[in-house]
């Protein structure tokens, strides 16, 4: 099943997407709901971020591709981006004016159903509601050079996720891809993460108290590709759909 959050002239609602149409549900996907009889074109909606997370917690140097030279961390290095980063599929990607070089990072997210908290490696998917796509864009001079990575990891605009919420897939088996201009500039299986999604869950879940719609992004591999004014940039996940996002320079 695919879940999506959209906007229409009445407002934002959640639904359920069947083919090229989507089917209004009551309320969200984190709660019981119905579906109605309300029904919309894919087309003819404006597709948002496919949920509001209260928090979003990241994993970092989480492939061995993406390592370099570093030591594999001992436990799963996790950081923060904030909300109001969050943009959804066909929103664009605004570099900002000072940050020189900005990457793209094409990572499944983990989507949290239900509150988490404390949960063991064994029970942590029963917690997972489903996955979408995501783009850790990163500003990579402000990584390096400042102490901490509010603005290189959670400017403006700088986390797109969608476009759907997807249940019922293999999080732990997936490929992902990353295209810019329709180019592949990334492929990884996430069966090659060196901590796995429960192991995630559950280690944030012992000091943060997760949230339904959190969202936790699992990592990135190899090395990620440069963004440009003027660039289209494609995050793919299999089973889950395409997240694409144009980039243009702060004016």
């Amino acid at each position: 099943m695919r879940f999506v959050r959209y906007q229409t002239q009445l407002g934002v609602a959640y639904g359920i997407v069947e083919g090229d149409l989507i089917r209004q549900i009551t309320t969200t996907p984190f709660e019981a709901y119905e579906i109605t009889d309300h029904q919309y074109p894919l087309s003819q909606v404006k597709l948002l971020a496919p949920c509001a997370p209260t928090k979003i917690l990241a994993t970092g140097l989480n492939y061995k591709s993406h390592l370099g030279d570093l030591e594999s961390p001992k436990h799963p290095e996790i950081f923060y981006k904030v909300p109001s980063s969050v943009i959804g599929s066909g929103d664009v990607i605004v570099l900002p004016k000072d940050a020189r070089r900005v990457e793209e990072e094409a990572e499944l997210v983990v989507v949290i159903g239900r509150r988490c908290r404390k949960v063991s490696k064994g029970d942590a998917l029963g917690y997972v509601l489903g996955y979408t796509c995501g783009n850790d864009v990163s500003a990579r001079e402000w990584q390096r050079d400042d102490m901490q990575w509010w603005r290189a990891k959670s400017s403006d605009t700088f986390s797109p996720v969608g476009p759907y919420i997807a249940t019922g897939v293999n999080g732990s088996n997936l490929d992902i891809w990353a295209k810019i201009n329709g180019t592949v500039v990334q492929h990884c299986n996430t069966s090659e993460l060196l901590f796995d999604i429960p192991t995630i869950v559950s280690f944030v879940s012992q000091v943060v108290t997760l949230e339904p719609g959190d969202l936790v992004f699992t990592g990135t591999s190899g090395r990620p590709a440069e963004l440009k004014d003027g660039d289209v940039v494609e995050i793919e996940a299999e089973g889950i759909g395409t997240l694409g996002n144009a980039v243009k320079s702060e004016r």
